[in-house]
């Protein structure tokens, strides 16, 4: 919030004498409030910290968080990526069902609210987790933002495979990601690249996504 709060935080200047003010003979030192208010409020010095706390706490708390995922591709294997099955001759090996965008999605909500990682919740030792649908994940990351009064501002998500063309898919990937979280589409981003045969991806050895999300509570 440190950005934030100096970025919103108002002017705040003691204010300069002036023998023809309204407010010249007043026998203490004023300190005026300026920013977005349509009009300068002086305040004496001793209100001065009850007057900033008001403005500070009715600002919004806003957070950012960073998720990446890496999973193997193998041959004969599923592929699942942002909740949706795409046909291929290889998927993710994994313990869930290898949706390794899902997985740097939950990453991000759960690194913007300071809630560690993905294995954290759901570690890839339990049963309880195997070959489970991602979405469920997801699902359950978003509640867990909720109970703490957070909710989900966007998500963006960039997915690097070689193959195959990730394009007719995208928007059925917003739309499942989305539902999952219980947000708009709109908020929702993925955007697929190929990395020109370069790298592990390039090799099709696997696939990588890095992902954004901005949370906010009031």
């Amino acid at each position: 919030m440190g950005h934030l709060q100096e970025f919103f935080r108002p002017k705040i200047f003691k204010y300069k004498y002036n023998k023809n003010s309204v407010i010249h003979g007043i026998p203490r030192p004023v300190f005026c409030i300026s920013g977005w208010l349509r009009r300068p409020k002086f305040a004496f010095a001793l209100r001065f910290h009850y007057l900033y706390g008001k403005i500070r706490n009715s600002m919004t708390d806003f957070r950012i968080g960073h998720g990446y995922d890496v999973h193997a591709l193998a041959d004969g294997l599923r592929l699942v990526l942002g909740g949706i099955e795409i046909p291929h001759t290889k998927g993710c090996v994994a313990h869930s069902d290898g949706d390794v965008a899902i997985h740097a999605v939950c990453d991000a909500l759960l690194g913007a609210a300071a809630l560690g990682d993905i294995g954290l919740h759901f570690p890839d030792t339990s049963d309880d987790y195997a070959g489970i649908d991602s979405k469920l994940l997801l699902g359950r990351v978003a509640a867990m933002l909720r109970e703490r009064g957070y909710e989900i501002g966007n998500v963006d998500c960039t997915i690097r495979m070689q193959r195959p063309k990730l394009r007719p898919y995208i928007d059925a990937m917003r739309a499942a990601m989305a539902g999952a979280m219980g947000i708009d589409t709109e908020r929702v981003s993925v955007k697929a690249t190929t990395t020109e045969h370069l790298g592990f991806e390039g090799r099709e050895e696997g696939v990588s996504v890095s992902a954004v999300a901005l949370i906010f509570r009031s």
